[in-house]
This record gives structure tokens, C-alpha cells and sequence, in this order.
């Protein structure tokens, strides 16, 4: 009798978990149709040409897939070998090095850079390690001046500029800041930037991964950067060189395998330990005391749920949802219109319990209804979509839409991109980019009226002078008014 008891429990037990095995089975069939069912269709509205997609949940890849080419040209398939580059989040990567010189005590966040770099300009000593991974140092951008300048030439025409602001005061975008902690990284390793990041961060660094920031350099595998010309209606090969100056800001070339292998060994704390990664993910105080960035990570809000990662090129998108066991690494290689941070935040929303179950607006949704000039529908949509993220901007949305409305006006379809100006403007009131971009439209249609008035609405949205803009506005203003 007592056999039997066992043998029942026994198979008792062993149909629970085959039941619970093939209802998890179930849910990962239905997830991967729907993440699939999105895609392409967000594929084909954006007409992207190649792209990868990786999501790991509670440890587990439940969704990688391949989509579409990696030359246009050649007609080679994106695959599990297909290289991407993945531009300013590269960024992350160069930051994970700086902080495992953090961890070891080589380095200290409240390190001036000067400590470590002796030939920086007298304004510039008070630039700590910090304030160049928040993007916070004010330093004046390299970017303004020509790739082809010898680091040499570059800093004496860097030197003779003034600052931008106050170091620690706001955020401002900036590759000056990844130049100089790559410099600081060689100086405290004696090697090369490259080779002490792929030595730290990746086994047999010689496949899958390697830095390149040189668009024309051939490299087997890699899949082709794309431009859209609206002009042509096709894509064309970028051909941009930003030599070794941008490996640290731009340079990682990397397949989605590798990009999935880094993410384990993060999660997994060889690359940083529990500590160091919290530090790394802490906001910095920004003295506006407005602005939001972590040291080196943005932070993105997905209806009330933190996430942290970074995007380049609007083309590869790396995110970590940290309390919910989430990551998503998307990479591409072009676009006729941007759209991967949404796509991030979707595929969030699809694969997450918590979102999912209350049935969430799609940020694709609203892009849809844009692009389809559906825009009383597209208002509903977005106005849901607030409600939902109370928190939110939604900043990479609003970008991408008003890039929609660029590709009418460089196309001269002023009747068009107006329509789309006027819609951002609608549902994102507050926002200087939208009303500036509606009074350079009204302006090219001679339409001296309102584009008088949208230009001063937005120098006074634009309280901090964001970007330097407001006098451009104002000189705007006066020959507008024949001044």
C-alpha cells in the first residue's frame, strides 16, 4: 500500500510539471508569435533593413530572432554572425571599464581627469571623472570640428574654447567626455583603450566583436550602415571615419550573441560586482536639479517601471529593467524613420506580466496612426499612452515623430510636415523642439504671421536655452519682423 502512495505521488508529481513544462512552452510559443507579429510589422512601416532582437527574462532567453538584410547590396541574410555597430552605446561599454577601475581602487569618481591628464587646459582641471560620464562637465564638444584633425590639433582648438556651463550644473550630450576617459583609461592600464576593454569584458575577444568606428573599413560579417535619402527614396552606405578618437563613443562592432554573452556576465557580477553596479546606476545630482541622467546609463521609465541602458545611433538599443529581471538588446542597420526606444519600450510592455496584464498602450500605436495621417486617432492614442506614464516625456516618441515632419520639409511637402508639426505641438505643448520646427515650416511657407509667433513661444519654452538657440530664435524674430 505504501508503494502505491509513492508510485501515485510520483505521478502526481511528474504530470504537474509536465503540465506546468508545456504551459510555459505555450506561453513562449504565443510571446514569440506576438514580439514576431510586431516586429514586422514595425519593420516594414519604418522600413528598416536588418535588424536582431534579444529578450532575456528571469535568465532566460525567451525571444532572439533575425530579420531582414545585412547588405542590400549583397543580399546576405542578418544572422546569429552578423556584426552591428552599435554607435553611442558603445558608451556603456567604456563606462563598465571605467568603473571596473573603480572597483579595484585604480580610480575614484571624484578624480579630477587633470590627476591623470596633464595636458588639459588651465579651465579644465576641475573636471572630475563624474562629471564626464553624466555628461555634466561642460566641456565644449569635439564633434564641431573635423574627424580628420590629429588628437593634437583637435585639443589646441578645444582649448581655446570657453566652456559650456558649469561643471555639475546640467546634462548636455557630449563625445569630448568618452575621448578623455579613454585617454584615462590608457594612462592608468598602459594599454590601449581597445585591448584593455575586449581583455576585461569579452572571452576570445577575436570573435564577434572589435572596434571600428571606420563606416568604408571592410570587415566580414558586418552588416551595412544605411541612410535613407528622401530625395532617391533609397538607402544609401554611410561612409563616415571617426578613426580610433571614436572607439570609446562610438566604436563597438558586435554580434547579438556576444552583446547577449557581456549582458550574462553583468547579471552574473564578473564583470562588476552588486556594489559597483548600484554606484554605476545611481543619479547624479545635476545642480539644475532637473535634469536626469545616471553615471554613464540613461534612465528610462516604462509605465512607472525603471529601466537603464542606452541607445546609438537611433539604430542599437541595449536595456536592463533591473527589478523585473528584463533585458532587451536590439540592433540594426538602418531606418527611414527612427523607431527603437519605442520598440524597446513595446516589447517591455508585450513581455512583462505586470504591464501586459493590464492591457497597455503601445507606443508603435501612436507612431501608426502618425504615419498613416491618422491624427484624431493618433491624439486618443497618445493621450492614453500619458495617462498610463504619468512620469514620462516621452521624449524618444516626440523625436521620432517630429523627424517624420523633417522628412516632408527637406522633401519641400511644407502642407504635409506641417500637419505633423502641428500634431506634436498638440500633444506635447510644452516642448520648444515641436514649435521651433512648426515656425521654420510656417517660415518657408512665407507665412510671416504665425511664424513670428511660434518662434517667440518657443524661446519662452526654452527656459534654459537649450542648445544655445534662443538667440538664433530672437535674431529670427527680427529679420521676420524686418528689423
Amino acid at each position: 500500500m505504501k508503494i502505491l502512495k509513492q508510485l501515485t505521488l510520483a505521478l502526481l508529481l511528474f504530470f504537474a510539471t509536465a503540465c506546468n513544462d508545456s504551459k510555459k512552452e505555450n506561453h513562449l510559443s504565443e510571446l514569440k508569435s506576438e514580439i514576431d507579429t510586431y516586429l514586422t510589422k514595425t519593420i516594414e512601416l519604418h522600413n528598416i533593413p536588418g535588424l536582431a532582437l534579444a529578450v532575456i527574462h528571469e535568465d532566460e532567453v525567451v525571444y532572439e530572432s533575425y530579420f531582414g538584410k545585412a547588405s542590400l547590396e549583397d543580399n546576405t541574410l542578418v544572422n546569429e554572425n552578423t556584426l552591428f555597430r552599435i554607435f553611442s552605446a558603445t558608451k556603456l561599454i567604456t563606462t563598465t571599464a571605467i568603473f571596473q577601475l573603480v572597483q579595484q581602487g585604480d580610480l575614484h569618481l571624484e578624480d579630477t581627469v587633470s590627476k591623470y591628464l596633464t595636458n588639459l587646459p588651465e579651465h579644465w582641471r576641475k573636471v572630475q571623472i563624474k562629471n564626464l560620464l553624466s555628461h555634466s562637465s561642460g566641456l565644449p564638444d569635439f564633434i564641431r570640428y573635423e574627424s580628420s584633425l590629429s588628437d593634437q590639433a583637435l585639443m589646441a582648438k578645444l582649448s581655446e574654447d570657453d566652456m559650456e556651463f558649469d561643471t555639475g550644473s546640467q546634462f548636455r550630450y557630449n563625445q569630448t567626455n568618452y575621448w578623455l576617459l579613454a585617454q584615462v583609461i590608457e594612462q592608468i592600464t598602459g594599454m590601449p583603450f581597445h585591448e584593455y576593454v575586449l581583455k576585461n569584458q569579452f572571452e576570445n575577444a577575436r570573435n564577434g566583436v572589435l572596434f571600428s568606428s571606420n563606416a568604408q573599413e571592410t570587415i566580414p560579417n558586418r552588416a551595412t550602415r544605411y541612410f535613407f535619402k528622401n530625395g532617391t527614396k533609397t538607402f544609401e552606405k554611410a561612409t563616415n571615419n571617426d578613426g580610433t578618437r571614436g572607439h570609446p563613443g562610438n566604436g563597438l562592432n558586435i554580434t547579438l550573441k556576444r552583446f547577449m554573452e557581456w549582458n550574462t556576465h553583468l547579471d552574473a557580477n564578473t564583470l562588476l560586482n552588486e556594489n559597483t553596479k548600484a554606484m554605476m546606476w545611481s543619479p547624479f545630482p545635476f545642480t539644475n536639479q532637473k535634469d536626469q541622467f545616471l553615471h554613464g546609463w540613461g534612465n528610462y521609465a516604462v509605465n512607472h517601471l525603471d529601466s537603464y541602458g542606452f541607445t546609438g545611433g537611433n539604430l542599437a538599443a541595449f536595456r536592463k529593467f533591473t527589478q523585473n529581471d528584463l533585458t532587451i538588446i536590439l540592433l540594426s542597420n538602418g531606418y527611414e524613420i527612427p523607431a527603437f526606444d519605442i520598440v524597446v519600450d513595446d516589447i517591455a510592455r508585450i513581455v512583462l506580466p505586470e504591464l501586459k496584464t493590464k492591457g497597455v498602450t503601445l507606443e508603435e500605436e501612436v507612431m501608426r496612426h502618425v504615419l498613416n495621417h491618422e491624427f484624431n486617432k493618433a491624439k486618443n492614442t497618445f493621450q492614453k499612452l500619458k495617462e498610463e506614464n504619468p512620469n514620462s516625456d516621452f521624449s524618444n516618441l516626440k523625436w521620432n515623430i517630429n523627424s517624420h515632419g523633417n522628412s516632408y520639409f527637406y522633401q519641400n511637402e511644407l502642407a504635409k510636415a506641417l500637419t505633423i508639426f502641428r500634431f506634436n505641438t498638440e500633444v506635447n505643448p510644452e516642448w520648444w523642439i515641436a514649435t521651433i520646427s512648426l515656425a521654420e515650416c510656417y517660415e518657408e511657407q512665407k507665412d510671416t504671421v504665425n511664424a513670428i509667433k511660434s518662434y517667440e513661444k518657443a524661446i519662452l519654452q526654452n527656459t534654459s536655452n537649450e542648445w544655445d538657440y534662443n538667440n538664433f530664435m530672437r535674431t529670427k524674430v527680427d529679420k521676420l519682423k524686418g528689423n
